[in-house]
């Protein structure tokens, strides 16, 4: 038969290896067909048992119900063989090593102490594999087809490889979803490789121990069921990665207070919530980056996708966290991506054509570097950074904002492109209100202080002061008509402060005018012994600044209409000196 061992002797029996006969096999199994005894045989040694025809077609576990009965072998059989009806060849490392067989009934190893190794490669299995309790060495499955594995609370001394197998799933009861692969509590040794698996019903590893990776690249991992977890690894323990590339997930993907020892990597995958959540990762911990970015192969690219929230809130995250060109579509009412409270002591990137209309929700987030927003193309987004901090500055450029921003207590190191403040208030404007966040134009104060306070660590006082004013004015806006006109005088005359020059210009004005008017008007003079000459300009100064006096008002006066203006120019004159006085003062404060 193609792929034999060339230590099986032609009628299927172990070669000079094997000393035991067919009188060994328990009674409870009958008698063993002759492909049992061959695997009987060939076990001691950990010899393979090749099954095939050769044909792929025909070799593919999906076509087993095609098979002939000389490839059919007793779930029961295997499982004796496991649990040391056999022992092991002096000097051999006993295995199940079968391939292309069909596997009729339950596999039960539970509670069992096995340390024979377990490799199945496409086979089919029409029953269960039952591992609960037991301790097991290395398990190979690569390129079967299995019903359901349990393995709650197992210990495999080795690695547990799923790559490209597939697992149908069986119902737990009526009404109930389709369970697959369950391992709660388990303690993987190795890695556990789930490389293009496809797995429908639940997979569930919660509190579970894996020393390595655990890899479900290209992995097809659907759960429809209602309320159904595609992967449930919640309080997971990684040794080494978690690799998903090109992950499609359907049901949420929940990894609640998982640790990872070192990098999550999730570029290309697409995430289905169905309705829900897509990724629930609260209180993940990442020791070092997580990527959701485009996954590359040859001339193909595949964005990270997810139809539902991706929940990060409280999570940590050792480097950076890297969303570039992620594509997130949020569920009804929900945030985009949730990532209250979370620390990364690197770059958070959310640039590179990344893309959504939801919120982006980073409220209390810590960033030890960069918040890198270049090349964001959402611009119905609403980005909210409600008390985060960006130790590292802002990278972005003018376009990368979303039309919507909740920037109240946000901090940050600074821009790394410089731009002049009237370029960045439109980022101000864009503060939405606290009772309806589909509308922008709200007042903050914080946003505008902390933009200031940017300008001035730059030295740029004067960029400073216009984002003050700006501030200012905003505030104005926001009051009734009637509380706006003291507002407006101040601004007009020296821009609530900021514009100091403006009231020497505005006084240099009313001097000037007024010296012409009266230089028309003729005065009555009032003192006869006086032989002074009157002039204009001093008469118009005296009125006009307040803390000087020349003497002219003293000998020289006006009647009528002309004593209204020299009235409404002492006013003028006092308002002047008050808005140069403060002046004065913000520039002494440099505030």
């Amino acid at each position: 038969m193609t792929g034999m061992s060339p230590s099986l002797a032609p009628n299927g029996s172990a070669g000079s290896g094997s000393s035991h006969d067919g009188s060994a096999v328990p009674t409870r199994l009958g008698r063993l067909s002759g492909t049992e005894q061959r695997i009987w045989d060939a076990f001691p040694l950990g010899e393979p048992v090749d099954l095939r025809t050769g044909d792929p077609a025909r070799d593919d576990p999906a076509e087993a119900a095609h098979w002939s009965a000389d490839r059919t072998v007793r779930g029961e059989v295997l499982a004796a063989l496991l649990l040391g009806a056999r022992p092991a060849a002096p000097g051999a490392v006993a295995a199940v090593r079968l391939v292309g067989a069909r596997i009729s009934g339950d596999l039960r190893i539970d509670h069992g102490l096995v340390s024979a190794l377990l490799h199945l490669r496409g086979c089919r299995v029409d029953g269960r594999i039952d591992l609960d309790g037991a301790t097991t060495g290395a398990i190979d499955l690569r390129g079967s087809r299995l019903t359901r594995i349990s393995a709650y609370g197992a210990v495999v001394k080795g690695q547990l490889d799923l790559s490209d197998t597939v697992i149908t799933g069986l119902a737990d009861g009526p009404g109930r979803g389709l369970s697959a692969v369950h391992g709660d509590g388990a303690r993987i040794e190795g890695g556990l490789f789930a490389s293009r698996a496809q797995v429908t019903g639940s997979f569930c590893l919660i509190n579970a121990q894996v020393g390595g990776q655990l890899t479900l690249v290209d992995a097809r991992l659907f759960n429809t069921s209602a309320d159904g977890k595609s992967f449930n690894g919640g309080g997971i323990r990684i040794g080494r990665s978690l690799l998903a590339q090109g992950l499609w997930a359907k049901g949420e993907l929940r990894l609640p207070g998982a640790h990872i020892g070192s990098s999550l990597v999730l570029n290309g995958a697409r995430l289905d919530g169905l309705g829900g959540v897509a990724l629930h990762a609260d209180d993940l911990l990442v020791a070092s980056e997580a990527t959701f970015r485009t996954h590359s192969r040859g001339r193909s690219r595949r964005a990270f996708t997810a139809v539902g929230t991706v929940r990060l809130p409280w999570s940590r995250f050792g480097n950076d966290l890297d969303l570039r060109g992620a594509r997130l579509t949020p569920s009804a009412d929900q945030p985009a991506l949730e990532a209250e409270r979370i620390l990364v002591e690197g770059s958070l990137r959310l640039g590179g054509g990344f893309r959504t209309d939801g919120e982006i929700r980073l409220t209390a987030a810590r960033i030890t570097s960069h918040l890198d927003l270049t090349g964001m193309s959402s611009p119905d987004a609403l980005l909210t950074l409600y008390t985060a901090c960006a130790e590292g500055g802002i990278q972005e450029d003018a376009a990368s904002w979303p039309s919507r921003l909740n920037l109240d207590g946000f901090t940050y190191g600074g821009f790394t492109a410089y731009r002049e403040a009237s370029a960045r208030l439109a980022l101000m404007r864009r503060q939405v209100r606290r009772n309806d966040e589909t509308r922008s134009g709200a007042y903050r104060a914080q946003p505008y202080e902390q933009l200031a306070s940017y300008y001035r660590s730059l030295g740029e006082d004067g960029e400073a002061r216009t984002v003050l004013l700006a501030k200012q004015r905003a505030l104005r806006s926001k009051l009734p008509w009637w509380r706006r006109v003291p507002g407006r005088v101040l601004d007009a005359l020296v821009g609530y402060g900021y514009r100091p020059l403006r009231a020497i210009g505005w006084a240099a004005a009313l001097l000037t005018a007024s010296s012409v008017y009266f230089s028309r008007v003729r005065p009555d003079h009032v003192a006869s012994d006086d032989h002074s000459v009157f002039n204009p300009v001093l008469y118009s100064a005296d009125h006009l600044v307040p803390v000087i006096h020349f003497g002219q008002p003293d000998v020289w006066q006006y009647h009528g209409v002309p004593a209204v203006v020299t009235v409404l120019l002492t006013v003028l004159g006092w308002t002047l000196g008050i808005a140069i006085a403060a002046a004065a003062s913000r520039t002494l404060t440099r505030n």
